[in-house]
């Protein structure tokens, strides 16, 4: 493509807690196995919030930097080489395409574990210095050699697939491992605290399996809508009933008396830990997908032991997940309005009142649109 600019506009993250600098960073050379794509949609997500107030790790990255995870690119220039996405497919320059944090491929997570999300020297993007461009806060972005990447599905719009680009392919991971735990059986009940992004996906998740109740827990109130369009079959806001017994009571109430068999907590309160453990039936599994950062939580084994609970941890992600997120979509495009979950969408210029409305919880996904740049 021979239209390439020389430079592109770009949010730098200058300072912790300062808003972002917008400014001209020269566009690097595509070199072999690299992909540079236009930015179509870049999402902010509560990880953002954590990174431009400081409380990330700092190997992660110190400002200046480019922020933006979870971007769909599309194509200008392909790298010698790349021809085709992990699946297979084909990929050629206006193909829209999502990719994952790029992986070492060799420490003990990567090859014996099977698990990528936890390298031990991952390169992250959305945490590097502006003139490698590897951030969606920007009209253009380097997408370099070794990183895995999917073609997305013609089907599947910006705005629908901008959601498999962090929480959805996260919840994807977590249903895998409740799946391998026995997962959600016919007729289980399922609670799912917190309806950011990820729970939200959870409760879609939920859905599409035999549970005979899928009840969302959290606030606001919009939110709880689109849990409803997603598949919830009951909603609980928070705002109305704060009180965690009188939840507790109505949870009962809906299952029978026995709480439900699975809850998920997706919210990163710490308080909701405890909640869910109180409410949560015998031999039930309890699975934790939010982050609550350095909160801590009191609690007594002795409930895990007597209840007979199964309890485990989710997070993160890599590139299989993705790729099962869109074809999940691709082939659920009919029964779930997927596109709900970008909620709305700023001028790159507006990415810092982006992050502070995501920080506020007045959007569900806030997005950059640089479509039309």
């Amino acid at each position: 493509m021979s239209n390439i600019p020389k430079t592109c506009k770009a949010m730098v993250t200058e300072e912790f807690n300062k808003p972002f600098t917008l400014k001209d960073v020269v566009i690097p050379e595509v070199k072999d196995g690299d992909i540079l794509v236009k930015v179509q949609l870049a999402g902010t997500c509560g990880t953002d919030i954590h990174e431009f107030e400081g409380h990330l790790p700092p190997h992660l990255g110190l400002p200046p930097f480019i922020q933006g995870h979870e971007t769909i690119g599309k194509i200008v220039k392909l790298g010698d080489g790349v021809t085709t996405d992990v699946a297979g497919t084909p990929v050629k320059e206006g193909d829209r395409i999502l990719w994952a944090h790029q992986f070492c491929g060799k420490c003990y997570a990567c090859k014996i574990l099977a698990q990528p999300f936890m390298c031990e020297a991952p390169q992250g993007y959305g945490f590097a210095a502006p003139e490698r461009l590897r951030g969606g806060f920007a009209e253009y972005e380097l997408v370099t050699a070794g990183t895995d990447f999917v073609r997305i599905p013609d089907i599947v719009t910006d705005e629908a697939a901008i959601g498999v680009g962090c929480a959805f392919r996260t919840v994807i991971n977590a249903f895998d491992k409740l799946n391998r735990m026995g997962g959600i059986n016919a007729g289980d009940n399922v609670v799912v605290q917190g309806c950011g992004p990820v729970g939200l996906y959870c409760a879609l998740m939920a859905s599409a399996t035999a549970a005979s109740k899928v009840i969302m827990v959290g606030a606001p109130a919009p939110r709880l809508e689109v849990a409803k369009k997603w598949g919830a079959t009951d909603v609980i806001n928070i705002d109305e009933v704060k009180d965690p017994a009188e939840r507790k009571k109505m949870i009962l109430d809906m299952t029978d008396g026995r709480g439900p068999e699975i809850v998920i907590e997706c919210s990163g309160f710490g308080p909701a830990f405890n909640e869910g453990i109180d409410m949560i039936a015998k031999t039930g599994k309890y699975m934790i997908v939010g982050m609550t950062g350095p909160a801590k939580v009191e609690f007594m084994p002795n409930v895990f032991l007597n209840k007979q609970l199964t309890v485990f941890g989710s997070g993160s992600a890599d590139i299989r997940h993705f790729y099962k997120a869109l074809k999940f979509m691709e082939s659920h495009w009919d029964k779930y309005p997927f596109e709900l979950i970008c909620s709305g969408t700023y001028e790159l210029e507006d990415a810092y009142e982006a992050l502070q409305n995501m920080k506020a919880g007045k959007e569900i996904k806030a997005c950059i649109d640089c479509r039309n740049r």
